[in-house]
C-alpha cells in the first residue's frame, strides 16, 4: 500500500525512534516536498534529531519527496484550517487512487475523509505494527508513553481506547 505522510506521523516516530516502522509496515512512503521542508529542513535548522532521522530515511531512499506537479498546485484545494503540509498531502494524494494518509490533526482528518480519502495516523502505524507482530504489546505502550511526554497530543479518552485496543491484541 502507498502511504503518503504529513509532517506529525514522521516527527513523533522519528521522536520516540520508530520512524522504521513505515519501512515495516507499507510498500511505499511519499511525502510532499512541503512536508520535508517542515520537518527536514526546519527541523535541522532547528537541530532537531528527528528531522537527521526522516532525512536519513530520504536518503536511503524509502521515504521518498515528490514535488507537486504545476497543474497539482493550482487544483483549487485551499482550507483554512490546512497548513501547507496537509494541503499538499491532500493534493498529492489526488494523484494516487486507494493510498493511505497518515494525518494526526483532527480538523485535516475529517477534510481528508470528506474528500474520500483514507486517513490513520501515528497511532494506527503503532497498533498496526502490534497486530502484525513487528513489536510487542509491551513495546506500544512504551512508545505510546513516549509520544504523549514528547508533546503528541491525544484526549484521554482516546488514550484509553488505544490502551484498551492493545489488551485485546493481546487476547488474540
Amino acid at each position: 500500500m502507498i502511504v503518503i505522510s504529513n509532517a506529525s506521523p514522521l516527527i513523533y516516530l522519528a521522536k520516540a525512534n520508530r520512524i522504521h516502522l513505515l519501512k515495516d509496515l507499507f510498500e511505499k512512503i511519499i511525502i510532499p516536498t512541503e512536508v520535508y521542508n517542515e520537518v527536514v529542513t526546519r527541523g535541522l535548522k532547528d537541530n532537531f534529531s528527528d528531522a537527521r532521522l526522516v532525512e536519513s530515511a530520504v536518503k536511503e531512499g524509502w521515504i521518498e519527496v515528490v514535488k507537486l506537479s504545476e497543474s497539482t498546485r493550482k487544483n483549487v484545494l485551499d482550507f483554512e484550517e490546512l497548513d501547507y503540509g496537509e494541503i499538499a498531502v491532500l493534493k498529492l494524494a489526488g494523484t494516487y487512487p486507494d493510498c493511505l494518509i497518515l494525518i494526526d490533526d483532527a480538523s485535516a482528518r475529517k477534510i481528508a475523509e470528506s474528500l474520500g480519502y483514507k486517513v490513520k495516523g501515528t497511532l494506527y502505524v503503532i497498533l498496526l505494527a502490534t497486530r502484525r507482530k513487528i513489536i510487542s504489546e509491551k513495546t506500544a505502550y512504551g512508545i505510546i508513553n513516549s509520544l504523549v511526554s514528547s508533546g503528541f497530543r491525544i484526549s484521554i479518552e482516546l488514550y484509553l481506547k488505544i490502551i484498551e485496543s492493545l489488551r485485546h491484541l493481546k487476547m488474540d
